[in-house]
């Protein structure tokens, strides 16, 4: 018994030490209280722990993530694995909805990052998919805006003003306002380019409400793209002048759009105006910027009618552009090996593409193919079966009515002594074929089934003789029904003819099955014989119900 405690209290002490976080867990847990607002300070902590004193792969998978987020909090982009890997290969098979959509989100960063948008836009569909029930309302507003982002790259903006709509309402749930604001400026500018001017203005408003509460750079990017937007709906002289006084009134001169200034001057023909915006870019490192503001202040001394300095600002443009393409060139002729190099490996490259390409379609048309011949088989299949479940029906009405048959057929056999020996044989002959056929449907036997239905088909074959049989039949189950139609003048084709109605046929079916162009003359000797007119009632019904009546 000692024994059985000892290993107890043993497994327990294992278990408790196996299950007992690390003494770095409280601080990860600690960092995702503020890392929302403190993000320096998370990052500054996350990098005092050391990641080999992390005892479990739940805790590095954790770590990975806050690590990321807080790099990405303070604009440290990351365009490798290194960091986030551990929460890839843990959460991809454990952890709540949060966690894999944090872990998705940042590795979608990365991608993007990368500049690889078709896997970076993979990892934020996921994201959201795998974080469809987790509460972090801020990572998944983040992830549909950089969905944005990268519709936006692709010149979609329906997509764009879409994504950018919900995550706007993300952010207004989390009360992030800066968040929300850019989301609605993105809306605005897309607006703008689709010409949906009422839209535009509309979202534009709502963000005005809200300038006193959002940081200076949003209040600039405000006014940069209202003033687009007022100059392409058109807008009067006056409204673009005060739309300019109120921008730089709003915000520090540093930060104010020069270029979207001196655009809204030159858009309401102030040359001077916009001279003097655009002067204050001349300070420009960038040279694709240096070559889009000389274009832009060649274009506006021209309009202005200073061809001169139009003319200067267009060969300082040129002097960048052929300078660029000169220093392109000395390149090129220094590397003239590794030029031929990258040559030869983009002609594989592009062979392999063509090989890729004509595989695809290859493959494309080959599941076109096999779509067509799926799709073809399966309207086969249901016509099949259409026919099959058409088929069954019939089949079930006729075992009803070959039923009742069989039991009257039955009871009149108990009465053979009053019975004409022809009657009687006809139907025994009848009555067998039934027992076969029902003996086939109750056992599913499908040798009987087949036996049976091939005689069937041989007697109903010989339509003289199964409607003699039939009139027959009934002169014995029903003698009364086949008297009457005798007493009233019928012939012996007639009452051939009133049997198939009183089998069940209809009369097209009647009709199809003697096969004579007489049929309606017939149909018609017959309503006269019995006393009703053309239109009195359904010749197959009244037959039915006569044979009934007949009956009692």
């Amino acid at each position: 018994m000692k024994s059985y405690v000892f290993l107890f209290v043993a497994a327990s002490l294992i278990f408790a030490g196996c299950s007992r976080h690390s003494d770095e867990w409280r601080t990860i847990l600690d960092v995702e209280n503020y890392i929302e607002d403190r993000p320096d300070r998370a990052l500054a902590a996350l990098r005092e722990i050391d990641p080999e004193k992390l005892t479990r792969a739940s805790e590095r998978a954790r770590y990975a993530v806050m690590l990321s987020m807080a790099l990405d909090k303070n604009y440290e982009d990351r365009t490798d694995f290194d960091i986030l890997q551990p929460a890839i290969d843990w959460y991809e098979n454990h952890g709540n909805p949060t966690d894999r959509l944090r872990t998705l989100y940042y590795q979608g960063r990365i991608y993007e990052n990368r500049r690889d948008n078709k896997n970076a836009m993979e990892c934020f569909v996921k994201a959201l998919d795998a974080g469809e029930k987790s509460d972090d309302i801020p990572t998944k507003a983040r992830t549909l805006f950089r969905q944005g982002r990268i519709h936006n790259a692709i010149y979609n903006w329906d997509k764009t003003i879409e994504t950018n709509l919900y995550a706007a309402k993300y952010f207004k749930r989390a009360n992030l306002t800066n968040s929300y604001i850019n989301c609605l400026l993105r809306v605005v500018n897309c607006y703008t380019l689709k010409k949906d001017y009422a839209n535009a203005i509309k979202y534009a408003e709502d963000c005005r409400i809200f300038l006193k509460d959002v940081r200076i750079s949003l209040i600039s990017e405000f006014y940069a793209i209202y003033l687009m937007l007022i100059i392409e709906k058109g807008e009067s002289e006056e409204t673009i002048k005060g739309a300019i006084t109120e921008y730089l009134n709003s915000v520090p001169s540093n930060i104010a759009n020069w270029h979207s200034i001196s655009y809204a001057y030159y858009s309401i023909k102030d040359y001077e105006g916009a001279l003097k915006a655009i002067s204050r870019l001349d300070c420009l490192r960038d040279t694709d910027s240096r070559i889009r503001h000389l274009a832009i202040l060649s274009q506006i001394h021209q309009d202005a009618g200073d061809y001169p300095k139009a003319l200067e600002s267009f060969d300082r443009y040129i002097t960048i552009k052929d300078s660029i393409n000169l220093a392109i060139f000395h390149q090129d002729t220094k590397f003239i090996e590794e030029r031929h190099t990258l040559k030869v490996k983009a002609n594989k490259e592009r062979a392999m593409t063509n090989y890729t390409i004509f595989a695809s379609a290859f493959l494309l048309m080959l599941a076109g193919g096999l779509f067509l011949w799926k799709s073809h088989r399966l309207k086969i299949s249901r016509m099949e079966k259409q026919m099959a479940d058409s088929e069954a029906e019939r089949y079930r009405l006729m075992c009803f009515q070959m039923e009742q048959e069989r039991d009257n057929l039955a009871t009149l056999i108990t009465q053979k002594e009053s019975l004409d020996p022809k009657v009687m044989a006809a139907i025994s002959s009848r009555l067998e074929l039934l027992n076969k056929f029902f003996a086939a449907h109750i056992t599913d036997n499908c040798e009987i089934d087949k036996k049976a239905t091939r005689e069937l088909e041989e007697l109903l074959s010989d339509k003289e003789s199964f409607m003699n049989l039939t009139r027959l039949a009934f002169a014995g189950s029903k003698p009364e029904f086949i008297s009457y139609l005798e007493e009233c003048g019928l012939s012996e084709q007639e009452i051939n003819y009133c049997c198939l109605y009183a089998i069940g046929l209809k009369g097209k079916e009647v009709g199809a099955y003697i096969e004579m162009r007489s049929h309606y003359n017939i149909s018609s000797g017959i309503r006269e014989k019995l006393g009703i007119g053309e239109h009195d009632t359904n010749l197959g019904i009244y037959i039915r119900k006569l044979m009934n009546r007949q009956a009692k």
